[in-house]
């Protein structure tokens, strides 16, 4: 968009501060920032979890709580030229409804939470038409119906009588466009709206979500931490930490030539795409935080040089010995015209009718210490690969082999062993850890489980040992998986698996839904592991530039078909199948503006 064509400022939001009132101690999410959105702007505000984005959002919709949410100073000026200029957090619940939706419209991060499951998804985007519009059920669903091929949704009739588990994640996000849409506001808030998404699904989003702004004139403020997706939209970019905005220009300048340490890390610290690492600069490595005592804000050092933070990559040289180190290796799994169907219909005695083939003759091996990448989109069967070499899931016909065993055709008891030696790191890590359990007893009940250590004690201090090789402290043993950030919690979740001493690994997701700065830790953190503990890893993802810095080779599916295999340079930089050039395509790089 040109610049000469974004007039006045429509949101002005000026020395905000919120804190949260817990147990008697006051915590600041937000600390003082200011920042406006111009009139038919995209602004980005980028920061890690935690920085205060979320709460800066819900706050100018008047969506947090309080208590226990205390909003101690600032002012949030909305102007749109048609109603008199208004202080938002001044203004009583009747009138902020009447804004809601209205006038300024939310896109929330995660569409199955916000859309009610007891109601279709035309009823709830005709909903807010009826209340602000003032719509008869029939002008709104027509209304609904024309929303829905606007934000290409297939079969428009389908989607308005469907439930919410009924669609993908991708279609859910677009239904919640559409709603946010519904009643042409000017201002368009999205928290984080294509996180969880496939890297096609999320262009195809970012695309929309930026022609709909042309077309619309809209305003939208679009919250992220991913510097890559912002490349693609942004017209500014303030960037947050902490609860401060450090650094706020247009994003040509602040993603081609950022002026504050911090950024440039977090620019750096993603993966490469087209260069294979040695290994991924981390944030915390290149930069040092403190609070300055005179409450100036934070203070950034470095021992970093100015310009920016060094990725090495590595040598064709080393590229070559490990090629080499692998190709004579021994096969530690393979896997053999492995095929999995679920049924879809049941005659009226409950035999199946029709199959959905998740897994349709897959065939590959996986040489130890080898780091093999499963790609593909939602569906395309990566997770049924998982569970199936898991014994999660039943297979349908084919061969898994392990380590000489095959293993599909051993019963419960005899495959226990097993069990000890493949493990699993899920995509969630909070999801899969017991809450009303202390991360060291997570961590010690494999051990339990399978008779490993010779006492309670052993294997405590076992348990201690591996929170050091993770880089956590070993007095966290006895705190609970809600005391942790995401990150932390993936980190323990990785040291659970390693506590039953196992060969083989299996990473589900594991470092989709983290900042690109606690993925380069993770990523990293594997990557030592690999080579301290002699792994194999299994590692499915969606991400070909995460597949680039962690995977030897890649095996890419689509629809549970193989598309193809091959080490992971020469299928990024020479791909043979037309739907790998599509998944490669549409990953946001995290360096130069377009």
């Amino acid at each position: 968009m040109k610049r000469d064509s974004i007039q006045e400022n429509i949101l002005e939001v000026k020395d905000l501060q919120i804190s949260f009132q817990q147990k008697g101690r006051v915590n600041t999410a937000v600390d003082g920032i200011s920042f406006s959105l111009r009139k038919g702007e995209l602004l980005c505000l980028v920061g890690e979890s935690g920085s205060g984005k979320s709460v800066t959002a819900l706050s100018i919709l008047k969506l947090l709580e309080s208590p226990p949410a205390i909003i101690g100073s600032g002012e949030i000026f909305f102007d749109n030229g048609q109603m008199p200029r208004q202080d938002l957090l001044k203004i009583s619940e009747s009138e902020i409804r009447k804004i809601r939706g209205r006038h300024i419209a939310m896109i929330f991060q995660d569409p199955m939470s916000a859309l009610n499951p007891v109601m279709t998804c035309g009823y709830q985007v005709c909903e807010g038409m009826r209340l602000h519009l003032k719509y008869s059920a029939a002008q709104a669903k027509v209304r609904a119906l024309e929303l829905f091929e606007q934000v290409q949704l297939p079969d428009p009739q389908r989607m308005f009588r469907s439930y919410p588990h009924q669609l993908s994640g991708g279609q859910l996000q677009r239904i919640m466009i559409a709603m946010a849409l519904a009643c042409e506001p000017e201002i368009l808030i999205a928290d984080e709206p294509t996180t969880a998404l496939d890297v096609t699904v999320q262009k195809t989003i970012l695309e929309l979500i930026r022609s709909l702004k042309v077309s619309r004139d809209l305003s939208i403020l679009f919250i992220t931490h991913d510097l890559g997706v912002v490349r693609r939209i942004a017209d500014r970019i303030a960037v947050m930490y902490k609860g401060k905005i450090l650094e706020t220009n247009d994003a040509a300048k602040v993603l081609n030539d950022p002026q504050h340490i911090y950024t440039k890390a977090l620019i750096q610290c993603a993966p490469d795409l087209h260069q294979k690492l040695l290994r991924l600069p981390v944030v915390q490595d290149f930069v040092h935080i403190h609070q300055n005592v005179n409450a100036n804000g934070f203070v950034f050092e470095s021992n970093a040089m100015p310009e920016g933070i060094p990725r090495i990559a590595i040598t064709d040289q080393q590229w070559t010995q490990r090629k080499a180190q692998i190709d004579n290796a021994e096969p530690l799994l393979e896997v053999r015209n492995l095929s999995v169907q679920y049924p879809l219909q049941k005659n009226w005695i409950g035999q199946p009718k029709a199959y959905l083939k998740a897994l349709n003759d897959v065939s590959f091996d996986v040489r130890r210490g080898e780091t093999l990448g499963i790609v593909g989109e939602s569906g395309s069967g990566k997770s049924t690969l998982g569970r199936t070499i898991l014994r999660l899931q039943k297979a349908s016909a084919g061969k898994i082999t392990y380590s000489g065993q095959e293993i599909l055709l051993l019963n419960h008891q005899d495959f226990k062993p097993y069990r000890k030696k493949i493990q699993l790191i899920f995509q969630n890590p909070f999801a899969s850890l017991n809450p009303r359990m202390t991360i060291g007893d997570a961590i010690v009940e494999p051990m339990t489980v399978h008779g490993l250590q010779h006492n309670a004690k052993d294997r405590k201090n076992k348990a201690i040992s591996l929170l050091e090789v993770i880089g956590m402290s070993g007095d966290m043993f006895y705190r609970y998986p809600h005391e942790f950030s995401g990150g932390q919690r993936q980190r323990i979740a990785i040291a659970r698996a390693l506590a039953v001493e196992p060969e083989f690994i299996v990473c589900d997701e594991a470092v989709s839904a983290l900042d690109v700065s606690v993925q380069a830790q993770v990523l990293n953190l594997l990557a030592d592991l690999r080579d301290q503990f002699h792994l194999t890893y299994l590692f499915i993802t969606h991400d070909m530039s995460v597949v680039r810095y962690i995977c030897d080779r890649v095996l890419v599916l689509n629809q549970g078909n193989t598309e193809e295999l091959g080490w992971v340079d020469e299928v990024i930089e020479r791909p043979k199948a037309l739907y790998t050039r599509l998944l490669i395509d549409s990953v946001p790089l995290n360096v130069k503006y377009l």
